[in-house]
């Protein structure tokens, strides 16, 4: 679930999108977010559900990839920017469930596109991942997660994220051990990931 009224309507448009990331830290988020977790290797096939805009590809140097988004505005500005880095394809990940294209990943990437989707949904995007992947490949989320003790400010900002279906390290892992082996899944909490108060958890599940 996402929510798309007032103001948070305009982030749907990539070159807003974009300035609020460049403003929030997201660019050093990302760098972070690949160089630590992603760890991808010359030549690896990589495929990011929720891809937005392709801001991660920047990043990612000398692999083949993939990215899937429903927004059609952000799959058209990842096309025009990137086009001969990748390949963009809009719909959701039911649409490409079957699609050869995407199949033996080295790596999902799901990267804040969790907590806008119910706990169907999101079960659909894990299943797609181990699907797609590789035996021994991993899915790498990144997601806005509550802690215990959350600051005043960031419970603020978290509760006013567009995704409306944020959950807790737990709930998030949750969804994941029924279809990852609960000792292919490991975690970690970062509690500044951003230049405004927030905390995220990343999440690797090795299949």
């Amino acid at each position: 679930m996402e929510d798309n009224s007032g103001l948070k309507c305009i982030l749907g448009k990539h070159c807003v999108y974009n300035l609020f990331q460049e403003i929030v830290g997201g660019n050093s988020a990302r760098k972070k977010f690949i160089s630590d977790y992603v760890k991808a290797n010359a030549g690896d096939k990589i495929v990011e559900i929720g891809c937005g805009p392709a801001q991660l590809l920047p990043w990612l140097v000398n692999i083949r990839y993939i990215g899937i988004d429903t927004n059609k505005d952000y799959i058209d500005s990842a096309k025009k920017e990137y086009r001969s880095q990748g390949l963009f394809l809009l719909g959701d990940t039911k649409l490409y469930e079957d699609d050869t294209r995407v199949l033996d990943a080295d790596i999902v990437i799901c990267s804040a596109i969790l907590h806008h989707l119910n706990d169907d949904e999101a079960v659909h995007a894990i299943k797609f991942a181990y699907k797609v992947l590789k035996k021994g490949g991993r899915l790498v989320c990144g997601e806005p997660c509550w802690v215990p003790n959350q600051g005043y400010i960031s419970k603020w900002i978290l509760s006013n994220d567009r995704g409306k279906n944020i959950r807790d390290e737990e709930g998030y892992k949750r969804i994941m051990r029924g279809i990852f082996k609960n000792s292919n899944i490991s975690s970690i909490i970062d509690l500044k990931p951003l230049r405004i108060p927030s905390t995220s958890v990343i999440i690797t599940c090795v299949k």
